[in-house]
């Protein structure tokens, strides 16, 4: 993990505005930035994760004003702190997805549900062994996000409009593609319109806690508008386009999202296919809250199958769908609800099910190693990774 931390990495980016911050007293000359034509080095990370871990931080620089020790912001206790905020928001997240499907399902099914949820996906890969990625504070995020909609659903409270408020301004912090995911918290529900018309009504009725939530809204954004403000002289940035990668969106790499040897998203998280198959069917159905699932899924599928690099380099599986696993555990709990109560012709085919992809999920977690992706991974190399799982 110590590697994870100074190496030039995605979670380096993340990060390395706390020491910046609390240590350098400055973001301008941070380590792992782009150099710009004018001279300036940007970071092409945003501040929301920094945010998150912005507790645990300060918690190791505590520890290190008492015990004397040295402080960059890289020794030891700041790569527990940075485990424990990755392990909290993703037991956190993992918490408020079983309250959720407690309104929708008996306990053991809700509790079921998580249990798949964690160890049968790459949500367990990005918690226990690249934590520092963006992806688990978002899952925690869009998990609260969907419970303070179902709260409020169930009773309108001023505290509850400015906590989703908030949420919903870092969850685009974090990752400007999470904007999506608002529309899961806009229309969830019985019927898109009405969804809508019931979410305006929780603002008019609440204009106080609406007014607080923008103000906070612009307070958790102002650093990071004037970040890029002082490094590029504009308040929004594209960042990854001072780099010149962007989005081929005539030309979607929508198979091999799913289906490719590089890193596609059935074939290294095979849970998926058969979730996806019960969210169709629920959606064919009209099962309140799916088809919103279902039509934001697919946009943000086809946002990521055009960019450049489709396969999200650097990953275990398909890491961009990580933090729609919340919404995702709708139609997955549908699945653990028939394993759990329905006849032994569906049940004991699906518990197997469970178990095999769970125990592959993990035995290729534990073998990874940078990189499964590129030309020397082919098809015969991941065959062989899978038959090192399941056969030593």
């Amino acid at each position: 993990m110590w590697q994870v931390l100074t190496s030039a990495s995605d979670p380096l980016g993340y990060y390395q505005y706390l020491p910046g911050l609390f240590i350098d007293g400055s973001w301008d000359h941070l380590g792992y930035s782009y150099p710009l034509e004018n001279g300036n080095s940007l970071n092409l990370f945003t501040t929301g994760v920094a945010i998150m871990q912005a507790p645990f931080f300060l918690l190791a620089m505590g520890w290190c004003k008492i015990t004397g020790g040295s402080m960059t912001g890289y020794e030891l206790p700041f790569v527990f702190a940075r485990l424990l905020a990755t392990s909290t928001y993703t037991s956190l997240g993992l918490v408020l997805v079983f309250a959720v499907l407690r309104r929708l399902y008996h306990w053991t099914t809700a509790l079921g549900t998580v249990v798949v949820l964690l160890f049968g996906t790459t949500l367990y890969y990005y918690t226990v062994y690249s934590g520092g990625m963006s992806h688990t504070y978002s899952f925690c995020l869009m998990a609260w996000g969907l419970y303070l909609v179902v709260r409020m659903r169930e009773k309108p409270r001023g505290d509850r409009l400015v906590a989703l408020f908030f949420c919903a301004g870092l969850l685009v912090l974090i990752r400007q593609l999470n904007v999506l995911a608002l529309l899961v918290l806009l229309f969830y529900g019985t019927d898109p319109i009405a969804e809508m018309k019931l979410r305006l009504s929780w603002v008019k009725d609440h204009p106080r806690a609406t007014l607080v939530g923008v103000v906070l809204v612009i307070l958790i954004w102002l650093p990071q508008l004037l970040y890029w403000k002082r490094i590029t002289g504009s308040w929004l940035v594209f960042t990854y386009g001072k780099k010149d990668e962007g989005f081929t969106w005539a030309d979607p790499h929508l198979f091999d999202v799913l289906f490719s040897h590089q890193n596609g998203w059935f074939i290294y998280t095979p849970l998926m296919a058969l979730v996806m198959g019960a969210l169709l069917w629920q959606a064919w159905r009209n099962v309140p809250g799916t088809r919103t699932i279902l039509v934001v899924w697919a946009l943000v599928w086809y946002v990521y199958a055009c960019w450049w690099c489709w396969w999200l380099g650097g990953a275990f599986g398909y890491r961009g769908f990580v933090e729609y696993y919340v919404f995702l555990a709708v139609p997955l709990a549908a699945l653990v609800d028939t394993a759990r109560q329905g006849r032994m012709f569906k049940s004991i085919p699906l518990i197997v099910a469970f178990a095999l992809m769970i125990y592959s999920n993990i035995r290729l977690s534990d073998l990874y190693q940078y990189p499964w992706e590129g030309e020397a991974w082919t098809w015969e190399r991941l065959g062989a990774v899978y038959e090192q799982a399941f056969l030593e």
